[in-house]
């Protein structure tokens, strides 16, 4: 069991201590969009995840979205794996999922793996790699991605994927907390990545702030 600031702390620690050590500005220590895809890609795959799309944009419900990458699985396997996990791969690179081509075709008739699409979980993330200051722009579009997936998808997740730098941003500005804490509760889920793959997921705001939690393979 480790303490939620205590995690972050080691999640961080390489990247801080190189901005120290080389004179590296702030900016210079953040993933881009395209590494936290990889991880998203890995986190998902580490979860069963068995097939993709990027940059898929949803149109069903009220309000049309794009995700920059979508996984599907089974939905006999319930839950996300909890807290951290190292990444196999460390010189990994998004390649654009030849399956892709197959999947609109397959969720035509019989949905991503020929089966009642009752029985498929979709999970769908999107990337702000930095949260630094409360932008309502981005988080009224966060809102609206996530009321209407609860209205017009069913078995879908929101995972919303962020630099685990942004960690100490998520927990101690009122304004973003609150509005994490809010969207959390309606069933938005957070996920902390760093430059390894290392990451930290959480379905619940309070497991963030205050609950010690499992830790594997730090």
């Amino acid at each position: 069991m480790m303490s939620v600031r205590s995690l972050f702390l080691r999640l961080n620690h390489d990247r801080t201590s190189k901005k120290a050590s080389d004179n590296l500005g702030r900016n210079d220590l953040w993933l881009t969009e395209g590494q936290l895809m990889g991880g998203s890609e890995k986190f998902l795959k580490l979860n069963g995840y068995q097939k993709f799309e990027f940059n898929r944009t949803f149109k069903q419900g009220g309000f049309q979205f794009t995700s920059p990458i979508v996984g599907y699985r089974n939905s006999s396997q319930d839950h996300l794996n909890e807290t951290l996990s190292q990444g196999q791969e460390k010189d990994y690179s998004i390649v654009q999922n030849q399956e892709g081509e197959l999947i609109e075709g397959e969720q035509k008739s019989s949905g991503v793996f020929e089966m009642d699409t009752s029985k498929i979980t979709t999970t769908v993330c999107i990337i702000n790699p930095k949260i630094q200051d409360y932008d309502l722009g981005f988080f009224g579009h966060i809102e609206s991605i996530l009321y209407d997936i609860i209205d017009s998808y069913e078995n879908t997740n929101l995972i919303l994927v962020t630099d685990s730098l942004s960690y100490l941003s998520a927990t101690t500005k009122e304004e973003i907390s609150v509005t994490l804490e809010n969207l959390m509760e309606e069933g938005m889920h957070l996920l902390f990545m760093n430059e390894k793959s290392d990451y930290a997921f959480f379905e619940k705001y309070d497991d963030i702030v205050k609950k010690p939690i499992n830790v594997y393979g730090v």
